[in-house]
């Protein structure tokens, strides 16, 4: 009878904890994930980009630590720039004691320290939260790690586990098999190929949706197109069998719950322009000499994806200002793209704030220098910047009236990071990289950003040159892959 009692006591409190934890309001799609995670321990949550990943996932992990009557051992991996917002957002959308979410940052002494220090204070019971590179850099970091023996994993922006064959996404699966409860969290599963979920799903379940060889999967769901070229010019080109599409679709949602920005999220209208410049004389002789370089090469039909991209990089930096004189020094011109920025930024940050995207370093010092010009306050982040300057340039923008711009680079700030005061984005420069594209487009266009009556984004095109050709590729979602040679030759001869 007392047990009885005690049974029932502890089930009413068990009921009560779970139903006045959810004090936050969840969306349609965060409840449904929420309620799918209820009877799966292992869940991809495939939602763009600015949906609320972060505080579903939280949401998740408080009802497990809510059955097993206490905090488990949680892992967190991401990247380095969202390791303290995960920190904020555990704050923000639980009751879990602030002392037991644990960043891991800085020098690998002071992570370890942090981690023991953890562990002396709360046994097993906390959450750490890392990046996935910390692992990669230290072995003792790592191994410390592994002895803790998370039960609880989350893997953020999953998709930089793509590759099977890497030592990261090896070393997460370690870790991973010995976990019980796993959770990738990526918008972009699928960037260049299909051939990208067969990782990512490994460390979630252990080879049970995919097996755990990846040669055996891409066997099973992929012909190689180019295994008749003759061997000394072969390169394979990994393509999906048409009947597999649905036999991945059908596997992969087992486990999952897709979430598109447009369908779950009430934004206003996201508008696109291009803005058309043209080349100076003497960019456009730099640039038509490298054009028939490269198409030459071209023509050749003997040419790997690796060395297209390598020689279009080169042919967006000239259009973007960076050319070399015949003794092979590299020069910087200014852009065209600088006169087009300062009419947009003259207009724009009378009345609004701005974020102002760049892919190379000589880039920030054309868009300083028109800021500068117009008497405009601006931060900045990108490889020149530490991640301690990156945070602080994060809150100036947010919360300073008088900061109008932020001068960024996609890859150095274009993940988890919420810069909705902006109504406004410019791509001064951009790559092929449709991840970077994604997602510094999403800093500013997402959950929050319903303060504006419209998000615009302005794309800085060089007319007639390789920058039209990026951006429809990025359009049409086409990645770093094989098929960017056939866009090449396609889409460049038009100044043959």
């Amino acid at each position: 009878m007392q047990l009885f009692t005690f049974l029932c006591i502890y089930f009413f409190l068990l009921d009560y904890w779970i139903t006045n934890m959810i004090d936050f309001k969840l969306y349609k799609h965060q409840k449904q994930a929420v309620e799918m995670a209820r009877d799966k321990k292992h869940l991809a949550l495939l939602m763009d980009a600015g949906v609320g990943k972060t505080p579903t996932t939280i949401q998740i992990l408080r009802e497990v630590y809510a059955t097993h009557g206490r905090i488990l051992p949680t892992l967190v991996l991401c990247p380095v720039i969202v390791v303290k917002n995960w920190a904020e957002e555990w704050e923000k959308f639980s009751r879990v004691p602030t002392a037991n979410v644990i960043p891991l940052i800085g020098p690998t002494k002071k992570r370890i320290a942090h981690l023991q220090k953890a562990q002396s204070q709360f046994g097993r019971q906390f959450i750490a939260i890392t990046n996935y590179e910390a692992l990669v850099s230290s072995k003792p970091f790592y191994e410390e790690i592994s002895d803790w023996q998370p039960m609880c994993m989350v893997l953020d922006e999953s998709h930089r586990l793509k590759s099977p064959t890497s030592k990261r996404t090896k070393l997460v699966i370690k870790l991973a098999d010995n976990a019980e409860y796993k959770y990738i969290l990526t918008g972009t599963p699928i960037l260049n190929n299909p051939l990208d979920i067969f990782a990512q799903y490994r460390v979630l379940d252990g080879g049970e949706t995919f097996g755990s060889n990846y040669f055996s999967f891409r066997a099973n769901y992929f012909y190689d197109e180019n295994s008749r070229m003759p061997s000394h010019v072969h390169f394979p080109s990994w393509v999906i069998r048409p009947d597999s599409y649905g036999k991945i679709h059908k596997l992969i949602y087992r486990k999952a719950i897709r979430a598109k920005k447009e369908e779950v999220l009430d934004l206003p209208p996201l508008i696109s322009q291009k803005i058309f410049v043209e080349l100076s004389p003497k960019i456009r002789k730099a640039y038509e000499s490298m054009l028939a370089n490269f198409i030459s090469i071209l023509d050749d039909k003997v040419v790997t994806a690796e060395i297209a991209l390598t020689k279009t990089l080169r042919m967006l930096q000239i259009v973007n200002g960076f050319i070399k004189d015949e003794d092979g020094k590299e020069s910087s011109i200014d852009s065209p793209k600088k006169a087009a920025l300062k009419e947009l930024l003259s207009d724009i940050c009378t009345h609004s704030k701005v974020l102002v995207w760049a892919c190379f370093k000589q880039n920030y010092e054309q868009i300083r220098d028109v800021c500068n010009s117009l008497k405009i306050s601006y931060v900045e982040a990108h490889g020149g910047t530490s991640n301690k300057q990156k945070y602080a340039a994060v809150d100036a923008f947010n919360n300073d009236p008088k900061i109008k711009v932020f001068i960024g680079h996609p890859a150095s700030l274009g993940i988890g990071i919420n810069l909705v005061p902006a109504s406004y984005s410019i791509y001064f420069s951009r790559t092929f990289s449709l991840e970077h594209d994604i997602q510094s487009e999403a800093r500013n266009y997402r959950s929050g950003s319903e303060i504006h009556t419209k998000i615009t984004r302005y794309d800085l095109v060089a007319k007639d040159t390789i920058d039209e050709v990026v951006l429809e590729a990025l359009k049409n979602k086409v990645g770093e892959s094989e098929k960017i040679l056939s866009l090449l030759r396609n889409s460049l001869t038009f100044n043959k």
